[in-house]
C-alpha cells in the first residue's frame, strides 16, 4: 500500500465529510510503520448520490486506479463507493484487474487488501455473482423477448416509412427533386429517401 487513494462521499448538504475523514484517518494512523502508505490522494463528492456513476470524485478516483496512479482504494463504507452492490462488484473486479487493492475501514469482510489472505476467494466470489447475475439478465430477456413475439409484438426499430412518406416523396422525385434535396426537406436520412425512392421505381 504505497500510494492510496481516499474516496469521502455524502448525498445531501446536511451531511459532511469530516465523521468519515476523521475516522479513515484515525485508522490509517494505527497501521504498523511498514504498512503506512507513501503517497495519499483524496477525492471526493458531496451532495450526490452513490447510484450516480457520474460523480466528478468518483470518475477520477477511477481514472487515478486504472492509470497506475494509485494501488489502493480506501472508503469509510462500500455505499459511500456505491449504492448498487452489482455495480460495485463489477468495478472491484476491474480494479483488481489493474492490481487496485480496494479496503472499507468499518467493513473488514470486505476488505480486498493485498494483504488479505482470503482476497483470491472473495474476488473469486464477487465474479461468481456478477457471472450469475448476467445470466439473469439474459435469461429475462429472451423469455421478454419469445413472450412479446408470441403476442405478435413486433420487434426491433419501428419502421419510418409508411403511406404518407411514400406520397411525399414520390410528389417530390416527380417534380425534379434530389434523393439528397428530400432527405434535407423532410429531415431524414439520404438513405432513408433512396430506399424509398427506389421501392417506388423512382
Amino acid at each position: 500500500m504505497k500510494s492510496i487513494g481516499i474516496y469521502y462521499r455524502v448525498s445531501t448538504d446536511r451531511q459532511d465529510l469530516e465523521s468519515q475523514r476523521h475516522a479513515v484517518e484515525n485508522w490509517i494512523s494505527k497501521l504498523e510503520a511498514d504498512k503506512q502508505p507513501k503517497r495519499t490522494t483524496v477525492f471526493s463528492d458531496e451532495g450526490l448520490s452513490g447510484n450516480n456513476l457520474n460523480r466528478p470524485g468518483y470518475k477520477a478516483l477511477l481514472a487515478a486506479a486504472y492509470d497506475k496512479k494509485i494501488d489502493t482504494i480506501i472508503v469509510y463504507r462500500l455505499d459511500r463507493f456505491s449504492r448498487n452492490a452489482s455495480d460495485a462488484i463489477k468495478t472491484l473486479l476491474t480494479l483488481d484487474e489493474f492490481g487496485v487493492a480496494f479496503i472499507s475501514i468499518t467493513q473488514p469482510v470486505l476488505n480486498l487488501g493485498h494483504e488479505n489472505p482470503f482476497r483470491r476467494t472473495m474476488l473469486a466470489a464477487f465474479a461468481e455473482i456478477a457471472e450469475i447475475e448476467r445470466q439473469t439478465i439474459v435469461t429475462r430477456v429472451k423469455a421478454g423477448l419469445k413472450a412479446a413475439k408470441e403476442r405478435g409484438v413486433k420487434l426491433g426499430q419501428p419502421s419510418k416509412i409508411d403511406d404518407d412518406l411514400k406520397l411525399k416523396v414520390q410528389e417530390k422525385r416527380e417534380a425534379g427533386q434530389s434523393y439528397r434535396s428530400i432527405a434535407q426537406d423532410l429531415d431524414l436520412s439520404y438513405g432513408l429517401i433512396y430506399k424509398v425512392a427506389q421501392d417506388l421505381g423512382k
